[in-house]
């Protein structure tokens, strides 16, 4: 575990600020801070403002979703080891990805496989 612990400070950072914005996206898409604008206009531009929120909150909670998974791994010493190939998963890769499950080959060849 202490081989990357550099990796799990950095994937609790980013949990901790994807769970600040979802919080704050979730109370603008609620309208915690007051009630929607009178004006209808005004109110068709807040609910495009909201469609977009909730995409943006869609990413952000499928990135969490990773984090958690990688954090889970970590703790049953599975982390850096290919789901699919059992090999390690690459210093470099983790270092851009943090929560890859899969080593480069892998990946490569599952989106060779989508086409």
């Amino acid at each position: 575990m202490k081989k990357y612990e550099q990796i799990r400070r950095k994937l609790l950072n980013r949990r901790d600020e994807i769970e600040g914005r979802l919080n704050k996206v979730d109370q603008d898409i609620l309208h915690t801070n007051g009630a929607p604008n009178p004006d209808s206009g005004e109110q068709a531009i807040e609910r495009e403002n909201d469609d977009v929120l909730e995409a943006l909150g869609g990413i952000a909670r499928s990135e969490l979703e990773k984090i958690n998974i990688a954090l889970e791994r970590m703790e049953r010493n599975e982390f850096g080891i290919c789901t699919l190939c059992k090999k390690a998963i690459s210093a470099e890769r983790l270092k851009a990805i943090p929560y890859a499950e899969r080593c480069i080959k892998c990946a490569d060849k599952d989106v060779e496989d989508t086409f």
